[in-house]
């Protein structure tokens, strides 16, 4: 009772703050008339970078916050590009080719499902009920984007464990605020799932993993979530960043970014793990299309219930190529130093490197995604920190008028940083996912899916109470949703 208490009362103060958000934003809608004259006007921000000599709009500066003069009346035609820094905490969007100034997407959702892998030998009827919601408000200087998955999970005729009952609540907002010269972004995700995030074994199914609603991806580096799977276990991962971008010219910004994140376990037999992350960064234009940033990031994880902590200082350069609407690519890469303290009778020192990369591709029909990241991590639970490799892949096509399907994968290996005698000290975890989807009139929406999830370990036994499932866990089904309301104002 007390657990649940607790996921109660998360999901209250979720509430009370996206309402909070909400009505402040409200209040401070820009006049109709721009501020632009007399002694209290706003400093006003810089022109932008000439753009590409195909007519694609692209951030002006490297932070992307000074692409347009605010003052200036914004047309449903306009071009909205993406306007991250290259350092930032989130990837690099695509941006739109229309400016959409309002979202608003409440969706019923019901599925019926078959699972095999859970009972050994046996098929488990699954049925699922739940929604979704997409909010998104743009003003001249404000952005809100909210979004949330979440659903009752009911398991017949067999239980697993003796469970019958799972739920997951997956959620995230995020505020922007640009005032001249200054970009303030404030973000908040929290997901409660009896499993990993990665590949949603227990939150949706691997075929909902690379859905992310109305927010971009927070970078891998800073998310909390694991990538090991352990099963039936309750888990909350929350993570809180700030991040603010100064455009000192037109080609120069400069970020800070600032993280906490937290990975608690409401069964016992798991490791609980915090993880706070401060970033600098230096960001530099090349072009209206091309951007190059150095970043250093000083990283703490620590261990609840333990004295070992680990310790990272991380540089990188990075490359960033932004067109609107079609092509969003960052690749960075650089040495990590890594602190072990407490961790044995002496503290030692590690030298290795680190990477990440995305890439999303656009073009008419068709859409693709690919991220890699290279890095450490808390340990996802079982570990006291771990060396990771993440690998995720998604493409997607409209095959007709009314028919479109997709494609999603991923990939990650944990290896320990503190292995432990006759413990496994390596997992692999992958999953793939397929959709076939077809609209039912306006607001119904029918979709067919398959997925398919293993993680497999090195020798040894597992480190804490349970390490996954012990066989290939497959899902197919139908789904039907209901959008009653969708509002998308320009």
């Amino acid at each position: 009772m007390r657990h649940a208490r607790i996921l109660v009362v998360l999901i209250q103060t979720l509430a009370a703050v996206a309402a909070l958000c909400f009505s402040v934003a409200w209040a401070q809608q820009a006049p109709k008339a721009p501020l632009s004259t007399g002694p209290q006007a706003p400093a006003q921000p810089l022109a932008p970078l000439p753009s590409g000599s195909n007519g694609s709009a692209g951030s002006g500066a490297a932070g992307g916050s000074v692409a347009q003069d605010v003052a200036q009346p914004e047309p449903s035609t306009q071009v909205q590009p993406d306007t991250h820094a290259l350092a930032s905490a989130e990837i690099l969007g695509l941006g739109s080719l229309r400016r959409l100034t309002r979202i608003f997407d409440p969706a019923l959702q019901f599925s019926e499902l078959a699972e095999t892998g859970i009972v050994a030998g046996q098929t488990v009827s699954v049925s699922s009920v739940g929604g979704t919601l997409d909010v998104e408000r743009r003003w001249r200087r404000y952005h809100l984007a909210a979004t949330y998955r979440g659903a009752e999970t009911i398991y017949e005729p067999s239980y697993y464990y003796g469970m019958r009952y799972l739920p997951y609540h997956d959620g995230g907002i995020s505020q922007e605020i640009s005032l001249g010269r200054w970009t303030l972004r404030l973000r908040d995700d929290v997901l409660y799932s009896w499993g990993s995030g990665f590949g949603s074994l227990f939150a949706g199914g691997p075929a909902l993993a690379s859905q992310n609603g109305s927010l971009d991806s927070i970078q891998r580096s800073l998310a909390s979530s694991g990538t090991i799977q352990t099963a039936l276990a309750r888990q909350l991962s929350n993570t809180a960043l700030g991040e603010i971008d100064y455009a000192h010219s037109r080609r120069t910004t400069l970020t800070l970014v600032g993280s906490y994140g937290l990975l608690h376990f409401l069964d016992p037999g798991y490791i609980n793990s915090q993880n706070i992350t401060g970033r600098v960064g230096y960001n530099y234009a090349l072009s209206a299309k091309n951007n190059v940033a150095l970043t250093y990031d000083h990283n703490l994880i620590t261990f609840v219930g333990a004295n070992g902590r680990l310790q990272t200082d991380l540089a990188q350069m990075a490359f960033g190529r932004k067109v609107t609407g079609r092509l969003a690519l960052q690749v960075a890469a650089g040495p990590r130093l890594l602190h072990f303290a407490y961790f044995g009778p002496a503290h030692r020192t590690q030298l290795s490197w680190s990477a990440s990369s995305s890439l999303t591709y656009q073009w008419r029909r068709t859409g693709y995604s690919l991220s890699y990241f290279r890095g450490v991590t808390t340990g996802s639970g079982v570990f006291f920190g771990s060396s990771s490799d993440t690998i995720t892949a998604m493409a997607s096509r409209e095959l007709t008028r009314f028919w479109s399907a997709s494609v999603n994968g991923g990939y990650a290996r944990n290896d320990a940083l503190v292995p432990r005698a006759v413990f496994a000290s390596r997992f692999d975890d992958w999953f793939v996912g397929a959709s076939l989807n077809h609209p039912l009139g306006r607001q119904v929406r029918l979709g067919l899916s398959y997925a398919f999830q293993q993680q497999t370990s090195g020798g040894g036994g597992c480190p804490v109470l349970t390490c996954g499932l012990a066989r290939p866990f497959s899902q197919y089904g139908i789904t039907l949703q209901w959008h009653p309301l969708l509002v998308r104002a320009r």
